[in-house]
């Protein structure tokens, strides 16, 4: 019970750190609303409302093996991953993820966006984890996803690891698109020496 309370919990921080706060701290310091996804049929904004549903899906699913472990059966489980080893890599993996993800946001200080903000010239971040990856929060995401789907393995979980690899692959280059038009030959030099991922 104690492991399940955890996760839950686990996952209710990560959200608070990585969605919350840094996007309070860039409100405060900006006067900017760092939260720019709209409610309008545009493929970014279509984007923003998946991986919302996405993160519904997901707490869903930890509140599901919280309150009622057997409905659990109806996800589809792996039970040949269900074992001691790959869950506790699964949490180890969550935890590396959020900590990779928060010195990447505190790196990106400023700069911080939830979707792309056209109205708005932030700075070009190319040091610390963005000269390793040119996406490093999105590259954290899809590891606390692994992470999930290690400690829970379904088909729900797995399926929410596809759609937003999916689903952030098309971001990311739409980001790139107004990163290029925004920053010209300084990003495409960074994008000759950084790869996407890593």
């Amino acid at each position: 019970m104690f492991e399940k309370i955890y996760i839950l919990s686990f996952l209710v921080m990560y959200f608070i750190i990585v969605f919350i706060l840094p996007s309070v701290r860039v409100k405060r310091k900006t006067g900017i609303n760092p939260y720019v996804f709209k409610n309008t049929d545009s493929a970014q904004d279509y984007i923003g409302k998946i991986l919302t549903a996405i993160n519904i899906v997901v707490f869903s699913v930890v509140l599901l093996n919280l309150l009622f472990t057997k409905g659990l059966q109806f996800l589809a489980p792996f039970v040949w991953l269900e074992i001691s080893l790959l869950k506790y890599a699964g949490i180890a993996i969550t935890h590396l993820a959020l900590i990779w993800i928060i010195i990447a946001q505190v790196q990106m200080s400023n700069s911080w966006r939830v979707g792309i903000d056209h109205s708005a010239k932030t700075d070009l971040k190319t040091n610390g984890l963005f000269s390793i990856s040119r996406n490093p929060v999105f590259l954290g995401m899809l590891l606390t996803l692994v992470g999930i789907f290690f400690i829970l393995p379904n088909a729900i979980t797995l399926l929410v690891f596809v759609s937003s690899t999916l689903l952030l692959q098309v971001q990311v280059r739409l980001e790139e698109e107004y990163l290029a038009k925004t920053h010209g030959e300084n990003y495409l030099n960074y994008c000759k020496k950084t790869g996407r991922w890593f």
